[in-house]
């Protein structure tokens, strides 16, 4: 009974929000957010950005402290009940092994970013479900800072783990076409950023345009199940992202070149 309750209750929130903003447009906390401090609506997704980042801070605070309970209590047997620990420890085991495998020898010194890029999109996405919190992830700008990071951090851990000689990779097999290869290379090391950005911007924004046509169409009950694949899409994407980031430093630190 309490949960057909709680789904009703959630269809008729999701529904009533989709279009109850100022003149029939969604609710956006963050740019009403922006505009009480003076600033224009385009500065809501830094906001949003600095909304997740205290959410992160805070996760990150509540999982060390609990960890060093475990540690200090020495049970590191399995709680028998989902919790929010749970959650964060699972999450960040898939993390460690996925990096691990993906990166194998010296992915320690990877895991930080990854671990935060992962965190980060993944959370951003997730706020982007409930209506008025908008997710940074919408932005392109705010995407694409985040692909000039992965861009900085993967040629900074080729020139680590090659020195000069990492330069080789963008001359191609054979001297005679170094200068074809050469532009060639720039033009596709050049894309990486922005293809990141694009990608996860097309996706979130389809996502939300999707959900915003349906609610306006069936306002009650239907909005809450697409919320499923909302959930789909946040935890897809940012798997997606940190994927791409693992792949580009893998390339950039291997030898078989």
């Amino acid at each position: 009974m309490l949960n057909k309750k709680f789904f009703i209750l959630a269809s008729v929130f999701f529904g009533a929000n989709a279009h109850a903003g100022a003149g029939g447009g969604p609710i956006n906390y963050f740019a009403a957010l922006a505009g009480f401090v003076g600033l224009d609506v385009e500065f809501s997704p830094l906001f949003a950005s600095a909304f997740v980042l205290c959410l992160l801070f805070s996760l990150g605070a509540f999982y060390s402290r609990e960890v060093r309970r475990v540690v200090e209590k020495g049970d590191v047997a399995p709680q028998p009940r989902f919790s929010l620990f749970v959650a964060l420890d699972s999450v960040m085991e898939f993390l460690f092994s996925f990096v691990k495998e993906q990166l194998g020898r010296g992915y320690q010194r990877y895991l930080p970013l990854l671990c935060g890029l992962f965190l980060f999109i993944l959370c951003s996405n997730l706020t982007g479900l409930i209506p008025g919190f908008p997710p940074a992830t919408e932005s392109f700008g705010v995407n694409l800072v985040l692909g000039l990071v992965v861009f900085a951090r993967y040629h900074a851990a080729g020139v680590a783990e090659h020195g000069f000689s990492y330069v080789k990779q963008f001359t191609g097999p054979f001297l005679s076409l170094a200068p074809l290869f050469v532009v060639i290379e720039l033009i596709s090391h050049a894309a990486r950023p922005a293809s990141l950005a694009f990608r996860l911007t097309a996706n979130i924004f389809a996502d939300h345009l999707i959900v915003g046509v349906f609610s306006g169409i069936i306002p009650l009950v239907f909005p809450s199940m697409l919320m499923f694949f909302g959930l789909l899409v946040a935890c897809v994407q940012s798997f997606v992202f940190t994927m791409l980031t693992c792949i580009y430093i893998s390339m950039a630190v291997s030898h078989d070149h």
